[in-house]
């Protein structure tokens, strides 16, 4: 019989997607969804004695999250973006200066910032999200997971073009998914046999 005051564990109590860069100060950080379904930062070495003796931060980004990723915006600095729902907001890395100052820690990440999206017709919430560096910069895509009575359950993509004021405008791909379909209503009976009864010769 199970123990009521230890119960059993369950996946609840594992990191999910977890994503290892390195930070504008060169650092090795780790951003994943903890056990509390909120976006954690980590740092094996920092170097700095006033996170504890080895150097170590374990930080809360104080946003909830189904999904997170984590991208470079053109400065280099790290952009964590969280989805909970149909609910985003991002957090942007502080410029190095930041920690130069007595309280640099409580600066280390801008506040959150919430995410305007789209109008999406019959948008349920976003099933992944995704980050990409290149020439042009940082671009952020989203798959909104959809509900309509023309396509059924389906999915659309949003796409945006990264700012140093956070995302550009987003563009829609079309619906994805076949069309719901329609049903068909059986033909009145005229009376005529549809098929031949063969003859004896």
């Amino acid at each position: 019989m199970p123990n009521p005051l230890h119960p059993a564990d369950t996946n609840t109590s594992l990191w999910k997607q977890t994503t290892v860069l390195r930070n504008a100060q060169g650092e090795e950080e780790a951003i994943s969804v903890g056990p509390d379904g909120y976006v954690w930062s980590f740092i094996a070495d920092s170097g700095d004695s006033r996170f504890d003796a080895s150097g170590q931060r374990l930080e809360n980004l104080g946003m909830p999250a189904d999904f997170v990723t984590v991208g470079r915006n053109a400065a280099g600095a790290l952009v964590v973006i969280a989805a909970k729902g149909l609910h985003l907001q991002y957090r942007t890395e502080t410029p190095l200066t930041a920690l130069d100052i007595a309280d640099g820690l409580s600066h280390r990440w801008t506040p959150a910032k919430p995410v305007q999206l789209p109008v999406i017709a019959g948008a349920v919430g976003v099933r992944r999200l995704y980050t990409q560096n290149d020439f042009s910069g940082m671009r952020i895509a989203l798959i909104v997971d959809t509900e309509t009575a023309e396509h059924g359950s389906s999915y659309v993509m949003a796409c945006s073009q990264w700012t140093e004021n956070g995302p550009g405008p987003f563009i829609l791909l079309p619906p994805l998914g076949a069309k719901k379909a329609t049903p068909v209503q059986p033909a009145p009976s005229q009376g005529v046999r549809m098929f031949r009864t063969a003859q004896a010769a």
